[in-house]
């Protein structure tokens, strides 16, 4: 597989990448900020840039140390970008890396538990490392339209309840790492799966 499109060179990722491991030092943001595992972090988030259409409104669930978000609206600013996350740390280190290097994304703190903020719900949910897919799906559904999509970093496979003639919209191969399951949010029951 090739190396997605601005994984390397682009002064504004190298930078993050900077930020990420000096807060790493301090601040248990990701598991290992080692260059080799924070590539692969932004490989896996950049997997996805040219499936997202254009101006597309994006919610990234569970931002956690900006991945997928940060790398995404850095090399697409195109895109409406909101990063949630529920850990003061990892908000304040959100903002830090938005202020640093002057990025358009938003950064909201809360439990994704609670929905999408008053302007209403996104075309796209994106999660990565933040529940099984079953448990992932559900929690997505209220922060998406109807005719939105959810997209899932997992190894897993199409849960029972996605029929997938009808609710997965597709998949994006990572390689070894897994895929990128998109799931039609119309296809995901309200509620647990």
């Amino acid at each position: 597989m090739s190396e997605p499109r601005g994984a390397r060179g682009i002064p504004s990722i190298e930078r993050f990448l900077d930020e990420l491991t000096a807060w790493g030092r301090r601040v248990n943001l990701v598991g290992s900020t080692s260059p080799d595992a924070l590539q692969v972090h932004v490989s896996d988030a950049l997997g996805v840039v040219d499936a997202l259409p254009a101006g597309a409104r994006v919610v990234d669930l569970g931002s956690g140390a900006g991945f997928p978000g940060i790398p995404l609206a850095l090399v697409r600013p195109d895109l409406r970008l909101t990063l949630v996350e529920i850990r003061e740390r990892r908000v304040a280190f959100l903002r830090h890396v938005k202020r640093v290097l002057g990025a358009g994304f938003e950064v909201r703190r809360t439990r994704i538990e609670h929905g999408p903020e008053p302007s209403g719900p996104y075309e796209f949910a994106l999660m990565r490392a933040v529940a099984p897919l079953r448990r992932a799906l559900p929690l997505a559904r209220p922060w998406v339209h109807d005719d939105g999509e959810i997209w899932v970093w997992t190894r897993e496979a199409v849960p029972e309840s996605v029929d997938p003639a009808t609710g997965l919209a597709g998949r994006i191969e990572l390689g070894a790492r897994g895929q990128v399951l998109r799931v039609r949010a119309a296809a995901v029951p309200r509620g647990t799966l």
